[in-house]
Formats: structure tokens, C-alpha cells, sequence
């Protein structure tokens, strides 16, 4: 799923060229990493990319292999739900019923190999009829920015320590791989962020979800009957069909509906890279606690958070985010940061 706008990330991710087409150093930009992560799993006729028109541009240009009927072509962006409800219909035309997995393609992992398994054993959970099958991420830290799956307590760890019970049910994955979910929670304010950390049975949501297009097509007819109406409607317009269509994150259309969900705890070094935040876990810290990349010149400066494309100096300053590309300037303090989405819709871009 290559339609996302990467808002917080600005102005590094900007919307002619969001977040999933940029490289963080010197490597693959973030969909060549997931399509090149994948190709370790599937063969290359069966990796698809979902985009809006105007990314399509971007997506072929980086992803070179990628053939036309490779790609889903979104006419707007209305959220995931729309965007996997789309590809489910077309597989179901194309008479594919195979369990689907849906991906972000502007995740960044650390451990392949335990992400890979992970994703083969909620493949296998998705293949029975009507099953969902997630990925839940072993939380390091009381995060506001991500929503959260709560596991069912009678498959939970008795032990009482939350490091050692997330460890104890890593080692459970080989013989109770996929885990009923109770419920999917909000992003949570800070203070039950820190609630939810000590809890031993409660993971980041992933955002990756794997089901059948028959299952798919059985829960969005159930949950969101007016989404799924419209692909029917216009089988073969999918403009018509987008033009009247709700805009829903899957999570609130049909995760926090539907029940007998299966989640994969896994532990893999995870992260969304979806805020300054996250730049600086990714990044070398200076003695002064300082994060930065491009030409960067601090004096008396602690806790800064800097990427500039241009000559930067600072002096006398902390805790702030200075970002500098040809698309803007932001300079903000790391507090605020969670409200830069919210100042964003104030300025044209």
C-alpha cells in the first residue's frame, strides 16, 4: 500500500513526493526496501503495489520490474479500506482467492528473517474461510502515535513481569504462532500509554493485515455494506465506484467489528518512521544529544533533531526540530511535534 501522504514527516516527505519514495542515508527508499523484503517470500509476478495515479509515476520509476497489471491504481485516496476492498473485488474477478498480504510500503525493519515468519504464520491463519489474520509488535516504549491490539487473556503469560512475558510469548509463536485478538485500542493519550506498556498482553498495532478476498468481501458486505455496494455497482469503473465511497481506516470499518481476529506477536526492531521522533532512532546522537544529517554546524546546542539540504548552523538552542529541503522550513519544538499535523492544514503546501 504505496498511497500514503506521509504528513508528519514534512517538508522531508512532501505531497509530490511522500515518505515510501524517500531513502533515510544512502540505501533503497522505503518501497524498494518492503518490494525487496517481499522478493525473499513470493516470486515477482506476485508482489502488487497500490498507489493514486499521480504516485504511479514514482512507483515505476523505483520499482522497474513492477508490471502494469501489477498495479492497482487508486482514481483518489479514501484510506485502507477502500484500498484493500479494491484489490480484494479485482483478485475475486481474476478468480485469485489466495490469502492477501497487505503492507505498508513505508516501514522500516530491522530483523527480516523473524518479520518473514511472522507474516508465513499469519498467512497460514489467514487461509481458513472468513479468518483475519495481523501482525502485533512487541511495544518498546509508552507510544501515543500508534494504536494498539489487546490480546484475549486466557492465551496470555502468567508472568507478572511484562519484558519477560513479551519474551515468553515470542517463544510460544512456534507452537500457538497466531493469537485470538480481544480488541483494537486507540492511540492513547501518555499517560495510558505508559498503562498499556506494563501490560503483557497488548502489542503496537502493525498495520499489516493478511485475509482472503472471499474473507475480505464477507466482512466489508457485513461491516461496511455501502464501501463494498459501490465496487459492485461499477465493476468496471472503479472512479464511479471510489467517487461515492466513505473514507475509513480499515481498523475502524471492520478490525473493531469483527471478531475471531488472529494476531502474530513479533519482535522484529519495527518502526513506521512516520515522525521526527522516530528520524532520531534511525540516526547517530552526538555526545550533546543532538540527531542530525546534511551539513550541520552546532555550537552550545543540546537535544536537536536537524536535517537541512542546505549550510545549517546553531547556536545556544535545544530540544528543537529544524528541517531545511527545497519544499520548506519547519523549526518547532520537539514537544509540539504531535501538533505539527494539525498546524500543516493551516498553510497551503
Amino acid at each position: 500500500m504505496a498511497g500514503g501522504k506521509g504528513t508528519r514527516f514534512w517538508p522531508r516527505s512532501v505531497q509530490a513526493i511522500p515518505k515510501q519514495f524517500l531513502s533515510f542515508g544512502s540505501g533503497p527508499t522505503l518501497i524498494q526496501q518492503t518490494y525487496d523484503r517481499f522478493r525473499q517470500l513470493a516470486a515477482a509476478d506476485q508482489l502488487f503495489v497500490v498507489a493514486p495515479l499521480a504516485y504511479m509515476p514514482l512507483v515505476y520509476e523505483q520499482l522497474p520490474a513492477l508490471l502494469p497489471e501489477q498495479a492497482f491504481i487508486e482514481p483518489e485516496q479514501k484510506d485502507t479500506a477502500a484500498c484493500m476492498a479494491y484489490v480484494a473485488h479485482r483478485m475475486l474477478l481474476r478468480g485469485d482467492d489466495r490469502p492477501i498480504v497487505f503492507v505498508p510500503a513505508d516501514q522500516w525493519i530491522a530483523d527480516e528473517a523473524r518479520f518473514l515468519e511472522a507474516i508465513r504464520h499469519a498467512a497460514e491463519a489467514a487461509r481458513t474461510p472468513r479468518a483475519i489474520a495481523t501482525l502485533g509488535i512487541t511495544p518498546t516504549r509508552p507510544e501515543t502515535g500508534y494504536g494498539y491490539i489487546e490480546l484475549a487473556l486466557e492465551e496470555d503469560s502468567a508472568d507478572d513481569d511484562a519484558q519477560s512475558a513479551h519474551e515468553a510469548a515470542s517463544d510460544l509463536l512456534a507452537s500457538r504462532p497466531a493469537r485470538r485478538v480481544a480488541r483494537f485500542l486507540e492511540k492513547p493519550d501518555a499517560h495510558k500509554a505508559v498503562e498499556l506498556l506494563q501490560q503483557t498482553h497488548v502489542y503496537w498495532n502493525s498495520g499489516i493485515f493478511v485475509w482472503k478476498p472471499s474473507s475480505i468481501a464477507y466482512h466489508m458486505a457485513h461491516a461496511v455494506p455501502e464501501l463494498w455496494r459501490q465496487l459492485s455497482q461499477f465493476p468496471d469503473d472503479i472512479a464511479a465506484a471510489y467517487a461515492e465511497m466513505p473514507k475509513l481506516s480499515i481498523d475502524y470499518a471492520v478490525m473493531e467489528k469483527a471478531s475471531e481476529i488472529r494476531c502474530v506477536p513479533v519482535d522484529c526492531g519495527w518502526d513506521d518512521i512516520g515522525t521526527w521522533a522516530a528520524f532520531r532512532r534511525h540516526f547517530p546522537m552526538d555526545a550533546h544529544g543532538n540527531v542530525t544529517q546534511g551539513s550541520v554546524h552546532l555550537y552550545e546546542s543540546e537535544g536537536n533533531t536537524v536535517y537541512s539540504e542546505t549550510e545549517t548552523l546553531l547556536i545556544g538552542v535545544q530540544d528543537l526540530i529544524v528541517v531545511s529541503t527545497p519544499f520548506g522550513l519547519l523549526v518547532c519544538h520537539r514537544s509540539e511535534e504531535p501538533r505539527l499535523k494539525h498546524w500543516l492544514t493551516t498553510i497551503a503546501r
